[in-house]
């Protein structure tokens, strides 16, 4: 037997130069955090997206004014808000998991991450502002 080494060292070793490997790639660095807030965004959405639907199902008979008026009052507007912010972060990691799953090139990677955060957070600006707006009434 040329090899001196117990076979757990062995794999202790392979296993340590495989982490070295990934180690600031992908998920190996957070994905336990990352599929948390995507199962705890997923349960949120569940009954905001009920209430949403409802509520739209509701308005949709009624004119514009009407539903100005029902995103004016404070709980309909905060729950909006809790939609979409909820929404949106649940869409960003889950592209963002897509993207690390199947793009292959660091720069590509990069440059789709940066897109996709950019476009969360100009939504997130854009829907926030629309539904403050219509809640204060300017």
């Amino acid at each position: 037997m040329t090899d001196s080494q117990p076979l757990s060292n062995q794999t202790a070793l392979r296993d340590g130069n495989v982490l070295r490997r990934v180690r600031h790639l992908g998920s190996a660095r957070n994905g336990l955090k990352e599929w948390q807030v995507q199962r705890w965004t997923a349960l949120a959405l569940i009954p905001l997206g009920l209430y949403f639907a409802a509520s739209m199902l509701r308005l949709a008979t009624s004119n514009r004014l009407t539903a100005a008026a029902w995103l004016s009052s404070p709980v309909p507007a905060l729950l909006v808000i809790l939609f979409v912010l909820a929404g949106l972060a649940h869409m960003m990691i889950g592209l963002r998991s897509v993207l690390v799953d199947y793009v292959h090139t660091r720069t590509r990677l990069l440059a789709g991450e940066l897109l996709v955060r950019g476009a969360t957070a100009v939504l997130i600006g854009a829907s926030v502002l629309a539904v403050l707006k219509l809640f204060l009434g300017r």
